[in-house]
């Protein structure tokens, strides 16, 4: 399945490369307003192609590559101006900061962001039936039914996955309500395995791990060592589809098996180089929004400027944790709450009109480069919550402290994936996310959650 899932990626990025390489052509012929020959074209395009691929990157970040959208398509088109009008901007940046002596593009760029990218969103519509053509949707079929089966179903009945189709379940036990999913056919014997994949062309079987008890299961799986047919279990399944780790696997010996390989001495020496520039980055950018960004708070709101809170870092050390304050002042130490604790909600009466800028530009984050050059704080990794929230939460979820294994982030697969973890119920699914990114962690992971770090900044799409 994630193979198929890259080919569609592959897809996507070559027509978009192919509708740049287009947009210039036509930008050419606009410009003078003749047909241009092959050497025209290719000395323009020695120029070009390092604008191309920071524009494929632009489209990237911005989630264009993502071949399990949940937007409307009046959403994605309001994206693709957006990403076209930065994409532009970049490429003006770009021809003005890198001398080239033989072209001076200017109209001729903006000309090939309008139609590269018109071409671009027009060259996606059409290859809609081929994205979602029998050879690029793998067919699924679940063994066994329990909550995670549930979750995945709901998620592919909403078009929250879009990868593969849902297409049969074996349930044994019987769990299934009546009617309660009449697109999916529903068998009660597990030696309707073989004649269900015959049936529906099933490209991979999904089980539960309670069924490989189950002797006549096994048998039945055994004989697909024969078949063109890939098997799996559940807890895998679950953590590609959904990047979190199944509560359901949750237990020491899944925890040792997985986990305790993650320390990585290159790599995490690294990833501190790479913490101390990012602090020197953030620092200097500190320095100057500083006088403009105190300013408004000052002008919005009484109370101080910085808002120092405690937190729970790597092995449980606790730290101060620097902040711009977005709340309104609400208790001596500049905090909003006046009794314990209380979750930040989507909309809360308790953050600033200015508060709610910094937030969705994360500028209220920049102080703690100062966390940076502590080592209280990585670049990316588990956003570490307050000591009280932490004990409620052992109380509920004895393995919530495995999220201090590593060092906590500024941002990190959680921030990506959750708004506002404000239930508890929502606190555990960040911690499945947490634990996924901690058994995962691998430079490719952290560059992903950067750049789609940065496009949620550039789009104001902060919480």
């Amino acid at each position: 399945m994630h193979f198929l899932y890259r080919i569609k990626q592959f897809i996507l990025l070559s027509s978009d490369t192919i509708a740049f390489a287009l947009g210039l052509w036509g930008a050419l012929c606009l410009r003078k307003l003749h047909m241009v020959d092959a050497a025209q074209f290719f000395t323009h395009l020695e120029s070009f192609w390092p604008v191309f691929l920071l524009w494929l990157l632009v489209n990237y970040i911005n989630g264009l590559y993502s071949t399990n959208p949940k937007e409307k398509n009046s959403t994605t088109m309001i994206r693709f101006v957006e990403v076209a009008l930065l994409s532009t901007i970049l490429g003006i940046v770009y021809f003005y900061s890198v001398k080239h002596t033989h072209i001076t593009p200017k109209t001729i760029l903006i000309f090939t962001g309008i139609l590269g990218y018109m071409l671009s969103f027009g060259l996606r519509k059409g290859l809609q039936p081929l994205l979602g053509i029998r050879q690029l949707t793998t067919k699924v079929l679940f063994v066994g039914f329990s909550e995670d089966v549930a979750e995945l179903l709901n998620g592919h009945k909403t078009k929250q996955y879009k990868s593969f189709s849902i297409v049969g379940i074996i349930d044994p036990e019987e769990k299934i309500e009546k009617g309660a999913y009449p697109s999916l056919t529903i068998y009660q014997s597990v030696r309707a395995i073989r004649p269900a994949i015959s049936t529906h062309d099933i490209d991979l079987v999904v089980i539960d791990p309670k069924q490989q008890e189950n002797s006549t299961v096994m048998r039945e799986l055994y004989e697909l060592l024969f078949w063109n047919v890939h098997v799996t279990q559940l807890p895998h399944f679950f953590e590609e589809v959904t990047g979190r780790i199944s509560a359901a696997t949750f237990s020491e010996s899944w925890f040792l098996e997985h986990l305790q390989h993650t320390r990585l001495p290159i790599y995490e020496k690294v990833r501190e180089i790479i913490d101390y520039a990012a602090g020197v980055v953030l620092l200097l950018i500190l320095f100057v929004l500083l006088p403009f960004v105190a300013t408004a708070i000052k002008l919005s709101s009484k109370g101080p400027v910085f808002y120092k809170q405690k937190r729970v870092g790597k092995s449980g050390k606790v730290f101060d944790l620097y902040k711009f304050r977005s709340m309104y002042a609400l208790n001596n130490e500049g905090g909003a709450e006046v009794g314990g604790y209380e979750f930040t909600k989507k909309n809360d009466s308790r953050i600033t009109f200015v508060g709610k800028f910094l937030r969705k530009t994360r500028i209220d984050e920049i102080p703690q480069a100062i966390n940076l050059f502590k080592r209280d704080l990585s670049l990316i990794g588990p956003r570490p919550e307050r000591p009280e929230i932490v004990e409620d939460m052992i109380t509920r979820m004895a393995y919530y402290p495995l999220r201090h294994v590593v060092l906590p982030g500024i941002t990190g697969w959680a921030v990506l994936h959750q708004h506002y973890a404000d239930s508890h119920e929502k606190n555990l699914k960040k911690l499945q996310y947490d634990l996924y990114y901690i058994k995962n962690r691998s430079a490719f992971l952290d560059m992903t959650i950067m750049l789609k770090t940065v496009n949620i900044v550039l789009r104001g799409l902060g919480q």
